[in-house]
């Protein structure tokens, strides 16, 4: 017999019978009609034929039936179908056909069975029962109460507040046809599963729906999935056993758990709710999903069924006719859908889904998990849900495997040590550049030893922090190093910072010592003493000091691996940054990494980029001690551009690390020199590795701060769909794993927890939030801990990770790791604003910003009022580029937030106000219009407001440099307007030479 052809029109019901023996077609036929009058309406439009294959040679009939079943489907006005194929002198296949919104799957098991009763025994209609007539049906459900059902939808769907989707974009064109995996539960499992849903007083289809939801919830990373169930409202009206129709319909189904619950009890809610909702089932899956507020809520469907069309059943009455095969199939427009049928031995699983979605191997990998699922309801329905296993003991051993890196390590030093030993092998190479000025190995060893001691003097030592408000320069690496040297931590502060958050970080970490310059000292808080380095007493003191390594009598005795290196404060969830206390003993680990994944040699020239305050600036300085190769440090202007290309070119920089902000605004092309170039901060995308990618090696870096910098590097890249992060790094494990800390394959979404010698102690003087964010490591026999990041990866088949965002409010914005909490803290202290709402938007493409939502408290505050507020509290990079006043934020059915409701900022043109008169002005004016796409604007008009967003702001800097005017990130965010932008501007010299290279003691 042929096999069956699975080719189903969306949303309908194919079941087949192959029959051995001699079928009377005619006799068939009058069956047929016999059907149509019995059930008048349902099956009123039924089409009958008969197709001859018989004469056929094998190939060709195998090729028109398989055109037969592959073109047959509901047509208009043809709502069920009835076809039998003659495919030898005594084969045949019999098929009937419908929209299951006209038949479902179990009236088409009534109208089989009643077609091939009349056919062996035929009789008139009027010697039949009477069926229970729908129009009785459609009478009681017309009586049923829709407001309570409406009612009880809505609080059903209230905790669903987003859909829950396993398939990737739907392609398009015509959805590609059904395939099919089966599998058997093992052994008594399934009699098992039926023994302790009766046990425990559960309906099969509860256990099901239960089980498929904690399988969802595993492949989405969620502890809450939505998807369809059959809601079969006819068994509630008496009569429903004769009735056939479409009654049967998919409608949502809201699975909650938790990793501590027992199964047990996940499976009773899913049965209460059920029973509950079955009280309001007559509305349709359209309209709920209008309540809903959205399209779709799901792209799954699991449904328990009855077994396949019985061929026992059959033609008994006909020895000379047999049913050799009986198969069913339903086609619910899903993605996946999963049948659980009774079998006589327990329970069959049928797993269809689109091939032109998955894969076959992970339709596999999905029973596989589910078989496990209800083997663990057999087998202990008590235990918590978190302690099921969703992979198998060979398999899990294989991902743990692949996720530690940790037997990959270096030995642990110091900072103080890495340079010390650099400076034995390489004294005399030259390390920094800084304009004219260059410093070697020793050079740079023998000044900070001086200041070192200096700094020793006064109270620097093991477990204290040495605040450093110093810019980018040669002066500042020098104090890192200094301060490691006497055992201190470093606590990095961004001169630009805002005032407000200056005196925060330095009152919250309590730094002994806060190292300065004199042009950098202004406005810096009182409280810790201030040593000014370019001072003239602290320069002749610091000079008349030993410039030999310290010794342990220098000091508080020598640095340990397991100090304090630095705290660097990255955004705070609470509404104030946090400091984040990271040891040496991940250090080695990171500079071995990144000069190894770099290819950094002695001959390199690296870009110093980061801002000393970001923790990628010690990436740039460990790669090139540990290699022997020269930090270029560039002046304090913004790196982006023109500005960035003038540098690369002009110093002959050969490796960087660049967010891919700073990386889209230079041509590749004109970089020839630059070998080595390695994206972080930010997601890059295909199109921005492959402009980069030939000709030299791009990295994709992956790191929190909580880590040592860096956790993740790609191999390098060329251009893909979507560039990987790569694996961990030598002495870092990364573990992705479910809400229940479970391994999860390649493909299934999970949190991302870093492991290793380089993870940081935890966060400042905030025991209660480390302890949260650090949690012990159940893979590891040592009591170490694990961070948990909040990003969203999947594992890649090549062992590569890809990001896949946040699990959080948390974002990551030039870079700049951001809280939107500490956003809309920030704003929510302007007395004019009653409740703020922070969100990323990127309404054109390429031009992500935070845009703020406030609903004002009383007469609404300005823009104006509102950026300069922010631009208080917080650095330029977190001030929002739009503010959108609002009486009430939209809410889901439950009462959350909507963040995808929120309003787009409006992009107002040009207004009325007064025209440019300075040459300052009117070059502002028409660089503003042509950024944003409009015509030169008023000098009233605000830059953010009209549309304009960090992105832009990068072109808006570039292109007044060229015209004669110098200008900062900072001062466009708190003077916006172009009247308010001239008067901060310096005017410099248009269109600057680049750059040339100092001549240095190695010819570099």
């Amino acid at each position: 017999m042929t096999e069956n052809n699975m080719a189903m029109v969306p949303g309908s019901v194919v079941s087949s019978l192959d029959i051995e023996g001699s079928v009377d077609e005619a006799a068939l036929a009058v069956a047929a009609a016999v059907l149509a009058k019995r059930h008048p309406v349902s099956v009123a439009g039924l089409s009958w034929r008969a197709v001859d294959l018989s004469e056929f040679d094998a190939v060709r009939r195998r090729a028109e039936l398989d055109r037969i079943e592959s073109e047959e489907g509901v047509a208009p006005g043809v709502p069920l179908r009835l076809t039998l194929v003659r495919l030898g002198a005594t084969t045949h296949r019999l098929r009937l056909t419908s929209d299951r919104a006209v038949l479902d799957a179990r009236s088409h098991r009534m109208l089989l069975g009643e077609l091939l009763d009349w056919y062996v025994k035929p009789l008139e209609v009027a010697d039949l029962a009477v069926p229970t007539s729908t129009d009785d049906y459609d009478a009681w459900l017309a009586e049923r109460d829709r407001a309570a059902a409406e009612r009880t939808w809505r609080e059903w769907l209230a905790e669903a507040d987003e859909p829950t989707l396993v398939a990737p974009a739907v392609p398009a064109g015509r959805p590609s046809p059904p395939e099919r995996v089966v599998r058997e539960l093992p052994a008594g499992a399934g009699a098992r599963v039926i023994t302790r849903a009766r046990d425990h007083q559960l309906s099969l289809t509860a256990v099901v729906q239960g089980a498929w939801g904690l399988l969802l919830g595993w492949l989405t990373n969620r502890r809450e999935v939505v998807f369809g169930g059959i809601h079969a409202e006819p068994s509630r009206f008496p009569g429903t056993e004769s009735m056939v129709g479409g009654f049967c319909d998919v409608l949502p189904v809201v699975v909650r758990w938790s990793a501590g619950e027992p199964l047990v009890e996940v499976l009773s809610r899913v049965e209460q709710e059920q029973a509950r909702i079955a009280e309001h089932a007559p509305l349709r899956a359209a309209e709920i999903d209008a309540l809903a507020g959205r399209q779709r809520l799901f792209d799954t469907v699991a449904v328990l069924e009855d077994g396949d069309p019985d061929p026992a059943r059959y033609l008994g009455a006909l020895p000379e006719l047999r049913i050799v095969a009986a198969e069913q199939h339903e086609d619910f427009g899903a993605a996946v859908a999963l049948v659980v049928r009774r079998t006589d031995d327990g329970l069959r699983l049928v797993l269809d889904f689109r091939p032109d979605l998955f894969a076959r191997a992970e339709a596999e990998r999905v029973l596989d998990v589910l078989c496990r699922i209800f083997e663990a309801i057999a087998d202990e329905p008590e235990q918590p849900v978190g302690r099921v296993q969703m992979l198998d003991g060979d398999e899990r051993h294989r991902i743990l495997l692949a996720s530690d890196n940790t037997d990959r390590t270096v030995p642990a030093v110091t900072l103080a040590d890495l340079v010390e030993r650099r400076v034995g092998r390489s004294p005399g190479s030259t390390v920094l550049v800084s304009g004219d000025e260059t410093l070697s190995y020793d050079e740079l060893n023998r000044r900070a030893n001086r200041l070192a001691r200096f700094l020793a003097d006064r109270g620097a030592g093991p477990e204290q922090l040495v605040a450093l408000a110093l810019p980018r320069s040669i002066e500042m690496v020098v104090a890192i190093l200094a301060v490691a040297k006497t055992g201190a931590g470093f606590l990095p502060i961004d001169p630009g910072y805002p005032a407000d958050r200056v005196a925060y970080m330095v009152a919250d970490a309590g730094p002994v010592l806060l190292c300065t310059t004199r042009a950098a000292a202004v406005g810096l808080p009182q409280g810790p003493r201030h040593i000014v380095l370019d001072d003239a007493v602290v320069v002749a003191e610091t000079d008349r000091l030993s410039d030999e390594n310290l010794g342990d009598r220098d000091g508080g005795g020598p640095p340990s691996t397991a100090g304090l290196a630095y705290v660097i404060y990255t955004s705070g969830s609470t509404g104030k940054p946090k400091g984040v206390a990271v040891t040496h003993a991940g250090l080695a680990n990171l500079a071995a990494a990144k000069v190894e994944r770099m290819n950094v040699g002695p001959e390199s020239r690296i870009l110093q980029f980061a801002s000393p305050s970001f923790d990628a600036f010690l990436t740039e300085l460990l790669a090139t001690v540990d290699a022997g190769a020269t930090l270029v440090i560039p002046p304090a202007a913004v790196l982006v551009g023109d500005t960035l290309s003038d540098v690369l070119i002009g110093r002959r920089i050969t490796h960087a690390v660049l967010p891919p902000v700073a990386a889209a605004s230079v041509s590749p092309e004109t970089l020839p020199e630059l070998r080595s170039l390695v994206l972080a901060g930010e997601a890059a995308s295909a199109d921005l590795i492959g402009r980069w990618a030939t000709g030299r090696r791009v990295i994709n870096a992956y790191g929190p701060t909580e880590a040592t910098v860096c956790a993740t590097m790609s191999e390098p890249l060329s251009a893909a769909a979507t560039p990987p992060i790569g694996g961990p790094i030598a002495g870092a494990a990364c573990y992705v794993l479910d809400q229940a800390l479970r391994p999860v394959p390649s493909g299934v979404p999970g949190e991302l927890y870093v492991a290793g010698a380089g993870l940081a102690r935890g966060y400042l003087g905030r025991p209660a939030l480390t302890a949260e964010r650090f949690v012990a490591n159940p893979f590891a026999a040592d009591g170490s801990r694990m961070y948990r990041t909040g990003d969203v990866v999947s594992w890649r088949p090549d062992g590569a990770l890809d990001f896949l965002g946040r699990a959080d409010e948390q974002v990551k914005l030039r870079g700049f790791r951001i809280e939107l909490g500490e956003v809309e803290a920030a704003l929510a202290a302007h007395p004019a604003v009653d409740r703020a709402v922070a969100v990323i938007r990127e309404d054109r493409a390429g031009a992500r910003q935070i845009v703020a939502y406030l609903i004002p408290a009383g007469a609404a505050p300005t823009t104006a009022e509102l950026r300069r507020h922010a631009g208080r509290f917080l650095p330029d990079f977190m001030v929002p580029g739009a503010y959108v006043l609002i009486d009430s934020l939209p809410l889901t059915p439950s009462g959350k937030l909507d963040r995808r409701a929120l309003p787009a900022p409006a992009v107002e043109p040009g207004s009325t106000g007064r025209a440019p008169a300075s040459p300052q002005e009117k070059a502002l004016s028409e660089i503003f219009g042509e950024v944003l796409g409009v015509p030169p604007v008023d000098v009233d008009r605000n830059f953010f407001e009209l549309g304009g967003t960090s992105m832009v702001a990068i072109a808006v800097i570039q292109k007044a440099r060229k015209a004669g005017l110098a200008i900062s990130p900072k001062d466009l965010v708190m003077n916006p307007t172009v009247e308010a932008l001239a008067a901060v501007a310096v005017s410099v010299d248009r269109a600057p030479a680049r750059a040339a290279a100092p001549t240095d003691g190695n010819g570099r």
